[in-house]
């Protein structure tokens, strides 16, 4: 330990060199005077190069105005103390900020002590992982959803899957309305029957009436034989329109006669062949404001809509993203013949805090890149797609090392923990201990954010 007071008692000196925890110590006028072997340890620093300095002057710029405030508050008293986390080299420690007070209540430093927390952060997310696996497990088929918004969508296909009723099935693309229908199939009476699915927006406009209801042989040029329809593949079975939405009106029209009488005819065929089929339909669109406008047919929407379910977007979904990112990252791992990728403390920050376009299908296009491209065994920020990263990465901004480093990261985490903490609250409904539980924290510990954040 160097210590440039100079007049330190031996014992002490003993004390602060075998202690575990890193020691810094600044005066009142924020000069540095002490520094701990194991602060040198920890904070991959030599206390020969900052003893003497200001300590304002130790971090970079963006950091410089933050610590300026919270020494100020400290020095005020209007703060008690203030702790937060570091990562440094693939350890994590946990740094709090303590104004001394002499005898008469006269401010004379900051002592600033920094604890190695790594493994009980490990504990935690592997907790974490035991939970989403759980999760994974007692989900519905291949759909996850811890959040409060998911779970009526899981009651309505338990409720509705062994009947016929016809369901519509409403959700922003990529958001899992095919996982829905093959879950509705798969829960059914039917489901020892086909699942055929239409993508409805991928038909041309010619060869709607024949996929669909098929045609006989000789009904057209190239038509050499006879072929059935999407109708009579999925007979006894479940047809899913996908994009039900971008039918144009005179497929609408054909569609709807074939909903209310249950039979088709062949193109160039003139016998009525019946089919029993469970119609699933799925789109996009606002087709309410469809049928206002007149590009959707009223009486078909209505013969589609007998039981709609809604899809939430993923940024609705809070409690859901991360572990529907270790999901694809297992999934992946295992097909690409690697171990699953980790998740640093950073990337979680960047993946809960994106509001994903393109909802789940976004997320899972983008751990399947990480998966691809990540040359190590944990997932950082610069592994993960530049639309995700967004303002946490700036363009040409080069990437520091050692102390500057952690500083950097500490002073992002701080930025955004009391935004993470808003979305966990707002997800939780205001519950303070569900809030607490989704971000991995004690009650005790939430509520001593709460109020440091006001």
């Amino acid at each position: 330990m160097a210590d440039a007071a100079g007049g330190t008692e031996g014992i002490f000196r003993a004390i602060l060199t075998s202690m575990g925890e890193g020691i810094v110590f600044a005066d009142h006028t924020n000069t540095i005077v002490c520094v701990n072997a194991a602060a040198e340890q920890i904070r991959g620093i030599d206390a020969a190069n900052f003893l003497g300095r200001d300590l304002l002057s130790i971090h970079p710029p963006p950091a410089r105005t933050r610590i300026g405030v919270l020494l100020d508050s400290l020095r005020a008293g209007t703060l008690a103390y203030h702790t937060r986390p570091l990562e440094i080299k693939g350890r994590i420690f946990e740094n709090s900020y303590y104004p001394i007070r002499d005898a008469e209540d006269r401010f004379v430093g900051t002592l600033m002590v920094s604890r190695d927390i790594t493994e009980r952060e490990h504990l935690k997310e592997e907790n974490s992982e035991l939970r989403d696996q759980l999760l994974s497990e007692v989900s519905l088929g291949g759909l996850i959803g811890r959040s409060a918004v998911m779970q009526p969508v899981f009651q309505m296909i338990r409720s509705t899957a062994h009947l016929d009723s016809t369901i519509l099935i409403t959700g922003e693309s990529g958001t899992g309305k095919e996982l829905v229908a093959r879950e509705l199939h798969a829960k059914s009476r039917r489901s020892g029957a086909p699942l055929i699915k239409v993508n409805c927006a991928a038909l041309p406009e010619s060869l709607i009436e024949s996929e669909l209801f098929g045609y006989e042989k000789g009904a057209f040029t190239g038509a050499l034989r006879e072929r059935k329809g999407k109708f009579e593949q999925a007979h006894r079975g479940t047809l899913f329109l996908d994009e039900i939405g971008e039918l144009p009106l005179a497929a609408q029209a054909k569609l709807l006669r074939v909903l209310q009488e249950r039979t088709v005819e062949r193109v160039g065929g003139n016998r009525e062949i019946q089919v029993d089929v469970r119609i699933v339909a799925a789109t996009n669109r606002d087709l309410r404001q469809d049928v206002a406008d007149g590009k959707f047919r009223e009486d078909l929407f209505y013969r589609l809509n007998v039981i709609p379910v809604e899809l939430p977007p993923l940024r609705d979904r809070l409690e859901d993203i991360l572990p529907l990112a270790g999901l694809f990252l297992k999934r992946f791992g295992r097909e690409m013949g690697r171990p699953a990728l980790r998740l640093s403390r950073e990337a979680k920050e960047v993946l809960l805090a994106h509001r994903y376009p393109g909802n789940v299908r976004e997320l899972k296009n983008a751990m399947e890149r990480a998966s691809a491209l990540c040359s190590g065994d944990t997932l950082g920020v610069d592994d993960l797609p530049p639309e995700l990263r967004g303002s946490a990465e700036v363009a040409g901004t080069q990437h520091p090392s050692g102390a500057e480093k952690g500083s950097l990261l500490a002073e992002r985490m701080d930025d955004r923990e009391a935004e993470l903490i808003e979305q966990a609250l707002a997800a939780a409904g205001d519950s303070r201990t569900e809030a607490a539980r989704l971000l991995g924290i004690s009650r005790k510990t939430l509520w001593k954010k709460m109020k440091r954040y006001r």
